[in-house]
């Protein structure tokens, strides 16, 4: 038995030892993986063994997008196998991990090139700034406020519609004033006003206070209405009997008309949504300044000669107050321009008809967009320009203009295809100011002077300039020194220099017809070239020491005044010889040419003129409340 133990014993000692040997072995093994590449223990399946052992070595490689797709195409063959989904989740995985680290790679590379992370040695001693210290409360508040705080309102891009406070008769009305606009059938012959009054009271449920001691309630009449409102009828009766019925919103007091002590007023107010538009024109050239001095003694007068856009002085009655002064029989009403509003006192009838009043007036203020476009062109241009137009070669219509002041002559002289006519106007459509302007384009030979565009309220002045300003003085007075040898003069200016401009100017009024269609168009354009001052005169003193030179200015203008309708989005074409170019050129045969009296006859001269032509385009577009631009086409004409 002793010697079977011990050789059990040694037998185990050996399993222990062998065990022990193999458990170092794995140690070091696993210790050697661990420093190359040790994937997680997964029993591999054999049927996708090359397909994994692939994925590995791409991704030992850093191939991480190839390895990914390799995984998920083997994850699409057997969806189910949970190899195959662990390995696609690590190939995911770690590319997105390198994808972020090759892009703060970058952005650190980027960010150590920059002056700011390294700066030089004289930034760093030059450098004031407060390091290692924590922000101080204000700071930290700011920046939290800063967060807090939305860049972009909630209302940015959105389009608030919001309606003006004006007063609302509707909204106002009470019980009874609703009741009165019922209708009622009435059947009474010779029975006092005050029994037709209760009547009316009891079968209508209007609660009537009335004097029993006023004289027209103790008056006889007939009546007889079928379905008349109660309102009207009350009308009737103030009308003709000096009552007068004020409607609360329980109670309908009958008073006498002709004492305003017993009227029952109540004041309103009324703000515009629109807003009132004050009427604008050109100021006058000349104005007159009165100056007192002290004490009422002199009086000096002074006139001063300048040219205003618009008069902006508050004219004394406007159209909307005359309105109201003429129409309002209230007690009195006040406007406040600058905030429009109106305030009014009166009875609820009287308010009723301001209200009316005001409504009709506060409406949008309709806009025209007036575009133009000064363009000078060469005779050949014109001339095939007018050729189209004539054969009406160009897309759309060409018509001639409606003249209301006679200033565009006899319509045959409207015509632009004979082309060498001194002036002309024509109004294009759409189309055709397309196709002008493309072959005015096209040909080469045009210059644009000008091309202004503005919008202006309907019957509105407007002006439109562009061009070079300059100055001159029309007053000079002498001034002399005198000294005990010498006797000098000079010129001195007097008064304010006189203003002259050099390129295109437009004045411009729209006026659109009742239809909302068409467009009454007053134009004047003017076009100013060639402006210089010249010396007109040299004056020299008396003794012949001095001289003075008086400098006016010299200028070719052109100038055109006419009104005409046209519809909306429409042309009005202007225009006429702006300048000519006249050459000489003198050909002749050498030697023999220059001979005296014999020469003229081997001599040549052709005198060529050049012309060019001014083109004013101006168009008028209707534009709507919301901003669009309104044109109306003309309807199809239709075939029986």
């Amino acid at each position: 038995m002793r010697v079977r133990a011990t050789r059990t014993v040694a037998k185990t000692l050996a399993i222990l030892l062998v065990a022990a040997s193999g458990a170092l072995t794995g140690c070091r093994h696993t210790r050697v993986a661990t420093e190359g590449y040790a994937p997680e223990k997964i029993k591999y399946d054999e049927t996708y063994d090359w397909e994994i052992k692939e994925v590995l070595a791409l991704a030992r490689e850093n191939r991480w997008e190839e390895a990914s797709a390799r995984a998920a195409a083997l994850r699409q063959k057997d969806p189910q196998n949970p190899m195959l989904e662990r390995i696609h989740n690590w190939t995911v995985q770690q590319g997105r991990k390198h994808r972020e680290q090759a892009l703060e790679d970058e952005i650190r590379e980027i960010d150590a090139k920059s002056s700011v992370f390294s700066p030089s040695i004289t930034d760093l001693l030059l450098e004031q700034k407060e390091r290692g210290l924590p922000a101080t409360k204000d700071v930290r508040d700011t920046v939290d406020r800063i967060d807090s705080t939305p860049y972009i309102p909630e209302t940015f891009g959105k389009t608030l519609r919001e309606k003006g406070p004006l007063f609302d008769l509707d909204s106002s009305k009470g019980r009874m004033a609703r009741i009165l606009e019922k209708e009622v059938s009435i059947h009474l012959d010779n029975v006092p006003l005050e029994t037709i009054i209760v009547n009316i009271s009891q079968s209508a449920g209007i609660n009537i206070v009335a004097d029993k001691s006023l004289p027209a309630l103790k008056q006889t009449l007939s009546v007889h209405l079928d379905k008349v409102r109660l309102d009207e009828f009350f009308r009737y009766i103030s009308r003709n009997y000096d009552l007068q019925f004020q409607v609360g919103d329980e109670l309908v007091w009958v008073v006498d008309a002709k004492d305003p002590k017993h009227l029952m007023e109540e004041t309103r107010f009324y703000r515009l949504r629109k807003g009132f538009v004050l009427p604008a024109q050109f100021g006058a050239d000349e104005a007159t300044i009165q100056r007192v001095q002290a004490n009422n003694v002199v009086t000096t007068t002074e006139t001063q000669k300048f040219r205003k856009f618009v008069n902006d002085e508050t004219p004394t009655m406007p159209s909307l107050e005359r309105a109201i002064k003429e129409l309002f029989t209230g007690s009195k009403f006040l406007i406040d321009y600058e905030r429009n509003l109106v305030v009014a006192r009166g009875t609820p009838e009287q308010l009723e008809v301001l209200e009316r009043i005001i409504e009709e007036f506060d409406r949008p203020i309709q806009q025209v967009l007036i575009e133009a476009r000064f363009v000078t062109i060469s005779k050949p241009a014109f001339l095939q320009l007018g050729v189209l137009w004539e054969t009406g070669r160009l897309f759309g219509s060409v018509r001639d203009p409606v003249d209301y002041t006679g200033l565009i002559g006899p319509q045959d002289q409207l015509s632009v295809g004979v082309g060498l006519q001194e002036s002309f106007t024509n109004i294009l459509s759409r189309e055709a100011l397309s196709a002008t302007i493309s072959a005015l384009e096209q040909s080469g030979e045009s210059q644009t002077l000008s091309a202004p565009r503005l919008t202006v309220l309907n019957n509105r002045p407007a002006r439109i300039s562009d061009g070079k300003v300059q100055y001159f003085y029309e007053e000079y007075t002498v001034s002399q020194t005198i000294t005990e040898r010498t006797l000098a003069s000079s010129f001195v200016p007097q008064g304010k220099p006189t203003k002259i401009t050099s390129g295109a100017e437009l004045d411009v009024l729209a006026s659109i017809s009742g239809d909302g269609k068409s467009i009454l168009l007053a134009l004047n354009p003017r076009v100013n070239t060639d402006v210089e001052l010249v010396n007109r005169f040299t004056l020299t003193d008396t003794e012949g020491n001095a001289q003075f030179k008086i400098f006016l200015p010299e200028y070719r203008t052109q100038e055109i005044a006419t009104r005409m309708t046209v519809k909306s989005g429409e042309t009005v074409v202007m225009g006429g010889v702006l300048e000519r170019e006249k050459t000489t050129y003198v050909e002749s045969v050498p030697v023999l040419g220059n001979l005296p009296i014999i020469g003229t006859f081997f001599r040549r001269r052709t005198e060529v003129d050049r012309p060019r032509y001014l083109l004013i385009f101006v168009t008028a577009t209707i534009v709507a409340d919301t901003g669009e631009f309104v044109v109306y086409d003309d309807p199809e004409p239709t075939t029986n």
